[in-house]
């Protein structure tokens, strides 16, 4: 019997292994991390959550336009333009970074977006806090 258990050890350590190394080899580990330079250009916002407890959806020009127009290495940085339901038009600075392995951070004026990049489209969420807590599932493409 206990033969049997250590070899059922062996092999389960063995199933482990191969596992664990079939896992090093994905294609994360061969994905290019986008760099700020990626993140330059115009992008239009789609979003859809909670905004202080009310179902909330960001489309059109109540999602306005993000714009980033400068980089360096993995940072980048820039502007957002919103209309707000209460009217006048907003414009927030940005600011970014891209993780090592592609994760990106966002701040605003008073919130952040994290998310990543993938054939040119951002997918993440924003969230802010507060008396405005917010948080909703975004997606940006490139005009």
């Amino acid at each position: 019997m206990n033969r049997t258990l250590t070899a059922s050890i062996a092999a389960l350590a063995a199933a482990a292994s191969i596992t664990i190394a079939a896992g090093c080899g994905s294609s994360s580990d061969s994905a290019e991390v986008p760099t700020g330079a990626d993140m330059k250009g115009t992008w239009v916002q789609t979003a859809t959550g909670y905004d202080n407890g009310k179902l909330d959806s960001w489309k059109g020009d109540a999602a306005g336009n993000i714009v980033f127009d400068k980089a360096s290495g993995q940072s980048f940085t820039g502007y957002k333009t919103y209309t707000p339901p209460e009217g006048g038009a907003v414009k927030e600075t940005m600011q970014g970074v891209i993780a090592p392995d592609g994760d990106i951070l966002i701040t605003d004026q008073d919130g952040f977006y994290e998310g990543t990049l993938e054939n040119g489209t951002f997918t993440g969420q924003y969230a802010e806090s507060g008396s405005d807590a917010t948080a909703l599932n975004v997606t940006w493409t490139k005009k």
